[in-house]
C-alpha cells in the first residue's frame, strides 16, 4: 500500500505543478487599447488605468496592473432567516470612475478661429496638456497626448503635430491627418462660465 500511496502523491504534486504553469493562470490585460492617459476600463474584476511605460527605450501607453474591484457577498450567518432576500445574489456595485470640472483658462485667451495649448492638473493630480480650439460652432477640448505612444502633441502651421513620429492631427477636432496614429485626439466636455473654460476629465 505504501508504495502506491507515494505514487498517487506524486502524480498529485506534478498535476498540481503543471496547472500552475498553465497559460490560464497568467496575468491577464484588458482586450481594450489603451488609448490615452488616465483612461480606465474594468477586465475579469479589476480596474485598469491607462499609464505611460518604457517598451525598448519608448515610451508607450499601456494598462497598470489593476485594482481588484470589491464584491459586496451576503452575509454568513449560521441561523437562518426567513427572510426571501437571502437566497437572492447580491450583484455587485457599478464602478465609478471619478471625473471632476477643472478651470483650463479664460475664454477671452482663445478667440474665434483659433486653437491654444494649456497645462492643468487632472481629476487624478497628475500634469496634464489640453488643446483648445475655437471655431465658428463653438470651443473643443481635446487631450494633447498623441494615442500612438503617448508623446504630447504641439501646435504646428499644419496642425496638431506629434514630435515623435510625425503623427498630424486636425486642430479644429483632433482627428487624424497623417499616421501612423490610428485614432484621434481625445475629446472633453467643456463649457464656459463667468469668462472660464473649464473641461471635465
Amino acid at each position: 500500500m505504501r508504495p502506491i500511496s507515494r505514487r498517487i502523491i506524486g502524480l498529485g504534486v506534478i498535476s498540481s505543478l503543471a496547472s500552475m504553469t498553465s497559460p490560464t493562470f497568467a496575468n491577464p490585460t484588458p482586450t481594450a487599447k489603451c488609448r490615452f492617459l488616465g483612461q480606465k476600463t474594468t477586465f475579469k474584476g479589476k480596474l485598469y488605468t491607462c499609464i505611460k511605460g518604457k517598451s525598448k527605450g519608448k515610451t508607450i501607453l499601456k494598462w497598470d496592473s489593476g485594482k481588484v474591484i470589491p464584491v459586496a457577498s451576503p452575509s454568513t450567518s449560521q441561523t437562518p432567516t426567513p427572510s426571501p432576500s437571502s437566497s437572492q445574489t447580491v450583484s455587485p456595485e457599478p464602478v465609478i470612475v471619478k471625473r471632476s470640472e477643472i478651470p483650463i483658462g479664460k475664454s477671452s485667451e482663445v478667440p474665434t478661429n483659433s486653437t491654444q495649448s494649456f497645462t492643468a492638473k487632472n481629476s487624478n493630480g497628475n500634469e496634464t496638456k489640453y488643446i483648445l480650439a475655437r471655431n465658428s460652432e463653438g470651443l473643443i477640448a481635446m487631450d494633447a497626448t498623441c494615442p500612438h505612444q503617448g508623446c504630447t502633441v504641439a501646435i504646428a502651421a499644419a496642425g496638431l503635430l506629434c514630435p515623435c513620429h510625425s503623427a498630424l492631427f486636425d486642430p479644429k477636432n483632433g482627428a487624424v491627418l497623417r499616421g501612423p496614429a490610428s485614432y484621434p485626439l481625445n475629446r472633453f466636455e467643456v463649457r464656459e462660465a463667468e469668462g472660464v473654460i473649464f473641461i471635465t476629465d
